[in-house]
């Protein structure tokens, strides 16, 4: 046992009062922590951690491509239509090199509907994404 965790349980049992003086935990953190515990036995292993924050990064990126559609979608029609989509930045970054906006529309309604959206940032980042520098010996 480190000198750290020694001197953490010897405060712990010798002064049981300790503990009541700790700040309570923030507001949810029984919600978070029940909702991540997927054996229930009330502490987060690594794994669950792990796997409760990938999620959690996943909602809040999730919740900031909302927005960001949202953003773009300046007529509200729930799609990005073609001027919007020459707008995105990737797309004008990209500049003649861009794929065509129909490539990604799948139903051919038009516009980019957030999953067809979805399909286009993944395309365009991976794209973006500097090329693997060879190996050398």
């Amino acid at each position: 046992m480190n000198r750290l965790m020694f001197a953490m349980v010897l405060c712990a049992m010798s002064a049981p009062a300790f503990a009541q003086q700790q700040p309570p935990a923030p507001a949810g953190t029984d919600a978070v922590v029940n909702a991540w515990d997927k054996d229930g036995n009330g502490m987060l292993s690594k794994e669950e951690f792990r796997n409760g924050w990938a999620a959690t990064r996943s909602a809040l990126a999730e919740q900031r491509l909302r927005a960001e559609f949202a953003r773009h979608d300046t007529n509200k029609s729930g799609k990005l239509e073609v001027a919007e989509y020459g707008n995105l930045v990737l797309v004008k970054r990209a500049g003649a090199k861009a794929p065509a906006m129909t490539t990604f529309d799948r139903n051919r309604n038009g516009g980019l509907e957030f999953e067809e959206y979805i399909d286009f940032i993944a395309t365009a980042a991976r794209q973006a994404a500097p090329a693997a520098a060879p190996k050398t010996k």
